[in-house]
């Protein structure tokens, strides 16, 4: 018996289930670890001495030898001496950090997290090197120094965070907030350092201007929010110096730079303008957070005295439970969000490409497997699944209906091609039959070609072939006459000069067809006493065939959808059966490569013109009028025999 699919409601509870399971399993926990706590609270003074204060006292000594550093670069023939004492500075509080976290006691998860930080901060460390000989060998942009000691500095912060938790939240939060507030610091020591190389080069180097946009953008932001948390005194006293004299004037530098500054341009300040401002401003929130620490030690003393039961660990265990429940529910959304995007994907897929594609090939005439072309889609087996199976269902459905559709054409085309040929036959004897008799009404040869030239649309319509066959190669002119004169109202057809060209025996009686579709249009949408005229000559792009009428003409906006239509031929639909010559005139200008275009005439009426390429007609001069005459007369003899 066939299991019965779950629901994706049931698995959204599953997944809202397991973190209210974990949580109740973590407050049991909680009083064990309230008594590990006031333990933690005591290891307070031991944090500060090994970790925190030789921690910040290596980030200063990095972010000093990161400015010399930036200095050192923009100075391509400066002295390496100051940059070398500095970097002896630095590898002295390096080793200091590394011999007082050797005495850290911490005790806890905080401990081994920040022992864990200790090992990571020795792998930065060790990259300090390849830094410096890049520097040294001058093969580094200022930028990449940058982000180089910027690296080693985060690592170094990420201690400092990991040292700063504590049982007691006062405590934590005024050892995180010195962190914070070091950390806004350490982008005031950034924008000292970049802005220390570009005053020096005298211009912005690449990407240095977008990155100071960044480090302002940042400092501003991040150095009124980290102060935030300070207990009340502290915080009226930050905000006192961040609106003093020294920040507004490193304010008022930083607009200058960001105003007249520009990537890869001058930086709008001089050093000796920059570095006093920076300097002093830096000075200030540095001196503000020397006893910070103090302060910490002092909240965890009092901390500790009155802690007796604290649940001071149950709001990060609960976020450690609160993660992992998001880990599952993350899978399992994961696997809805999965399967849906692949249905989402399968279905834009079938819409956009996949059934327009079969329709387009079936119409083409080709045979689809339909069963071959089924979509295939494995989902599960929920409701996600049922819908890919609908889908699944759709596009079957769609692709029998268009293979339907298709065959119903087909048959219907090959009826309309027996139709036409039968016509055309009997049609052909009927001209013959007109053209042996003597005296023969001209009206009724001419209806009989068009009424043949009709017929042949519906042949061109089905994309066979035409039976009808030139007898070989013939000149243009020879063909533009017999066309104009087997017209109904040849006797308006003035002809003008006439290139002499040949057309190649394929290419005759579509040429003709052609000719005649558009000398048929002009003849029939102008007035009766008005003349059409037809006239060929050699242009840039080949022989051009133009026929010019004064007739009611067309609007700018008919004209310009009529080529746009001649100049890209798409699938003739039986709704638009009124266009059915312009249609026929697309498709056979597009099968020989003629440019067919209509334009408004002089005075009014249509300039039609065609334009026939080398391949199709080989130029050899242009004849006179009276010749194009004569050959009208010769097609009008033609008929009337």
């Amino acid at each position: 018996m066939r299991r019965k699919p779950r629901s994706i409601r049931s698995k959204i509870v599953l997944a809202l289930l397991v973190p209210v399971v974990a949580l109740t399993g973590l407050w049991v926990l909680d009083v064990k670890a309230s008594f590990a706590d006031a333990t933690a609270l005591r290891d307070t003074y031991n944090t500060r001495d090994n970790v925190s204060l030789p921690c910040d006292r290596m980030v200063a000594a990095l972010q000093s030898e990161r400015t010399e550093s930036a200095e050192f670069l923009a100075t391509p023939d400066g002295d390496a001496g100051a940059l070398q004492t500095q970097r002896a500075a630095t590898d002295a509080a390096i080793a200091q950090f590394r011999d007082l976290s050797r005495r850290y006691r911490g005790s806890g998860v905080s401990a081994e997290i920040t022992r864990a930080r200790f090992a990571d901060m020795a792998t930065s460390l060790d990259s300090l090197a390849l830094v410096r000989a890049r520097i040294d060998a001058r093969d580094a942009t200022l930028t990449g120094v940058l982000g180089g000691y910027t690296s080693i500095i985060g690592y170094a912060f990420s201690v400092s965070n990991a040292a700063a938790t504590s049982s007691d939240p006062l405590v934590e939060r005024v050892m995180r907030t010195m962190v914070a507030m070091r950390r806004a610091g350490e982008l005031l020591y950034q924008e000292d350092a970049l802005l220390t190389g570009a005053t020096t080069a005298g211009r912005f180097g690449a990407g240095e201007y977008l990155q100071l946009l960044q480090i302002v953008g940042a400092l501003r932001f991040q150095i009124p929010t980290a102060g935030s948390t300070l207990p009340a005194p502290d915080q009226a006293l930050f905000k006192s110096m961040l609106s003093g004299p020294a920040f507004a004037a490193l304010r008022s530098a930083e607009d200058q730079v960001i105003g007249k500054g520009r990537a890869g341009g001058p930086v709008g300040i001089t050093r000796e303008v920059w570095q006093p401002t920076s300097t002093l401003a830096a000075g200030q929130l540095f001196a503000f957070l020397a006893d910070g620490y103090d302060h910490a030690v002092t909240f965890a003393k009092q901390a500790r005295d009155r802690i007796l039961i604290r649940f001071g660990v149950s709001g990060l265990l609960g976020l450690l439970a609160i993660v992992v429940s998001l880990a599952v529910a993350v899978r399992i959304g994961g696997s809805v969000v999965r399967r849906l995007s692949l249905l989402r994907t399968a279905a834009t897929e079938l819409a956009r490409q996949r059934l327009p594609e079969l329709v387009r090939r079936l119409r083409a005439g080709e045979r689809i497997d339909v069963d071959g072309a089924e979509l295939r889609l494995r989902l599960g087996d929920d409701e996600i699944a049922e819908v890919g199976a609908a889908l699944t269902d759709v596009h079957l459905s769609a692709v029998e209906s268009a293979a339907g559709e298709a065959a119903i054409r087909y048959d219907m085309n090959k009826v309309l091609v027996n139709i036409a040929r039968r016509n055309q036959a009997l049609l052909d004897r009927q001209i013959e039959a007109l053209r042996s008799v003597d005296g023969a009404d001209p009206r009724a040869y001419q209806l009989a070609v068009r009424m043949r030239r009709h017929a042949e649309h519906l042949v061109i319509l089905s994309g066979s072939a035409r039976s009808r066959r030139g007898l070989g190669a013939e000149s243009l002119a020879t063909i533009l006459a017999r066309v104009a004169g087997e017209m109904e109202h040849a006797d308006r057809i003035a002809i003008g000069p006439m290139v002499a060209a040949e057309v190649p025996e394929h290419a005759v009686t579509d040429l003709g067809h052609l000719a005649g579709e558009l000398l048929e249009n002009a003849t029939t949408f102008a007035a009766p006493e008005t003349t059409v005229r037809l006239s060929a000559w050699s242009g840039p792009d080949g022989i051009v065939v133009e026929i010019e009428d004064h007739g009611i003409g067309m609007s700018p906006a008919a004209i310009e959808e009529t080529n746009r239509r001649l100049a890209q031929p798409r699938e003739f639909e039986p709704a638009d059966s009124a266009r059915l010559g312009l249609f026929v005139v697309a498709t056979l200008a597009a099968q020989h490569g003629i440019g067919v275009t209509l334009g408004p005439a002089d005075g009014r009426g249509i300039r039609a013109v065609m334009t026939l390429p080398a391949a199709l007609v080989v130029p050899a001069g242009e004849t006179r009028r009276s010749d194009a005459s004569r050959l009208v007369g010769m097609g009008a003899r033609t008929r009337g025999r």
